[in-house]
């Protein structure tokens, strides 16, 4: 699973949650999503999973006297929080790779990453329209095939 989310109250269920060869809640070959891996993967982009935060910069409950002598915490970040940390020292060109991700879907890479993409371009509409319009095609025809 690439980029993808279940439905419901605790996502942990539906059509994005634990499939194989799937890249935003949608199917792909098994050749697409080994390629989209090592597309990836060659990236390199490393998740934080925790920051520094200057003893400053807390807050006053977690001004201790650990804090104090510190000089600060290191704090975990949440999934989402680590995102944006990383999404901040992305280029232009690291952003719009994302974009690039067989299936890309903005509303489902927010709903993972937090991370909102404002692109409302005509172009971009009438390529996921025709993609799903493939999709639909490429389910019709396995259908076909099995009768």
């Amino acid at each position: 699973m690439i980029f993808c989310l279940g439905e419901g109250k605790y996502v942990s269920s539906g059509i994005g949650y634990q499939q194989n060869l799937m890249i935003f809640n949608k199917k792909v070959s098994e050749e697409v999503y080994n390629q989209t891996i090592k597309y990836i993967r060659a990236k390199d982009f490393k998740l934080p999973v925790a920051k520094w935060i200057e003893y400053k910069d807390l807050n006053k409950d977690e001004q201790t006297t650990t804090a104090k002598q510190l000089n600060g915490l290191l704090k975990t970040l949440s999934y989402q929080n680590a995102w944006k940390e990383m999404w901040a020292t992305f280029s232009k060109e690291d952003k719009n790779f994302f974009k690039t991700i067989p299936n890309f879907d903005a509303e489902l890479f927010e709903n993972i990453t937090g991370i909102k993409f404002e692109d409302n371009s005509q172009k971009t509409k009438q390529l996921k329209k025709a993609q799903e319009l493939i999709d639909k095609a490429e389910e019709l025809k396995n259908e076909a095939e099995k009768l």
